[in-house]
């Protein structure tokens, strides 16, 4: 495929704002004490917090988009899809690392809030106008942006909780046990959008099971602990039923592609 350079001053941006997050992700991680907070060893706890190892599905997400900053060289798929939005979406992340490193929770969840907006224009134009047409389509455009989005709404509760129900050593209260357990049902209720609405989206429906077990692994609490494994379980089943549909003949063609 030939290099296209139309449109090259958002796709040199692109390129500028994923080395800058990228190296921000990997300096908070790894370039600090181990007691820093970042993204991985994170001082804002809550009781639906993870265990670290669950953010580590940015290294995954960072690779893909590293794929697509590759790939939109050699298409105007990406520009036609995400135009600026990637750039915004970057920022405010950036923003958002910023800002949680230092100890703003309440300016970093409005930073984030700001980064999901970009994330979700971009997903919902995949979804409904950009349907993907090749291979190299579905592992640079649609899946990253599938992945991107379920983790940034998980982000998004994650500190929302740092704010309004932080842990205490003397451990949660009855009231706080019964909001982290409808924290992690609703973040698991939108599991049917992904399946249902957004046809199919068996990655980002495995996001949000990747993030119930990284709950189970991490909190203590008997029912958040036995409430997120049985959500966990519940969510990578029902991730199942697009391709139970196809081996019957049932599915509907809204649910035929599982990416884009």
């Amino acid at each position: 495929m030939p290099i296209e350079f139309d449109h090259w001053p958002s796709k040199v941006a692109n390129i500028i704002v994923y080395v800058t997050l990228l190296s921000g992700n990997l300096y908070s991680s790894f370039g600090e004490d181990e007691d820093t907070d970042s993204p991985y060893h994170s001082a804002h706890q809550s009781y639906i917090t993870p265990a670290a190892f669950t953010f580590y599905i940015w290294t995954l997400i960072y690779f893909l988009l590293g794929g697509m900053i590759i790939f939109q060289w050699f298409t105007d798929k990406v520009h036609q899809a995400a135009g600026w939005h990637f750039v915004m979406a970057s920022i405010f992340n950036a923003i958002w690392l910023a800002l949680w490193t230092a100890d703003h929770k309440f300016l970093a969840l409005i930073a984030l809030f700001f980064a999901t907006g970009a994330v979700s224009y971009i997903y919902y134009r995949l979804k409904e106008q950009h349907h993907a047409e090749t291979l190299l389509d579905v592992i640079f455009l649609h899946l990253p942006f599938s992945l991107y989005h379920a983790w940034i709404f998980v982000l998004l509760i994650i500190n929302v909780f740092a704010v309004l129900s932080p842990t205490h050593k003397d451990g949660p209260s009855t009231i706080q046990v019964v909001l982290a357990i409808a924290g992690l049902a609703f973040i698991a209720s939108t599991v049917i959008g992904y399946i249902e609405y957004k046809q199919g989206d068996v990655a980002g429906a495995l996001v949000l099971a990747w993030y119930l077990f990284g709950v189970f692994a991490q909190q203590e609490t008997p029912a958040i602990h036995w409430t997120s494994l049985g959500l966990g379980i519940a969510v990578a089943a029902y991730t199942l039923k697009p391709f139970v549909f196809r081996l019957v003949g049932r599915q509907s063609g809204e649910a035929a592609p599982l990416l884009g």
